[in-house]
């Protein structure tokens, strides 16, 4: 039986680096946003948070076409899932936006 999808907005397909970071402001984690929408996001990374931890996250877009920069995403996010990928390696976390530091 195929998991019934819960989402209400639309996932958009992207593949930009994060930098996670913990409450207590430890040591920053990376990874890479696999997709985004209004109201949630996914990321891959070798970090393994707890459930319901908050965390802040920067998703690092890529440059423009014109060579120009844009402004990294920053969010307050609420862990939903984490599910391993790669043994002890690599997790994909799924992430609820709770607000947009900039």
């Amino acid at each position: 039986m195929s998991p019934v999808e819960q989402r209400i907005d639309r996932r958009i397909p992207i593949n930009c680096p994060v930098k996670i970071r913990t409450k207590d402001l430890g040591d920053p984690w990376y990874g890479v946003c696999t997709d985004l929408s209004v109201s949630g996001m996914s990321i891959q990374t070798s970090f393994v948070p707890r459930e319901d931890e908050e965390l802040e996250v920067m998703v690092i877009p890529p440059q423009g076409l014109n060579g120009g920069t844009q402004k990294p995403l920053a969010a307050l996010v609420r862990v939903r899932r984490c599910h391993e990928i790669e043994r002890g390696r690599l997790y994909e976390i799924g992430l609820e936006i709770l607000s947009i530091r900039q």
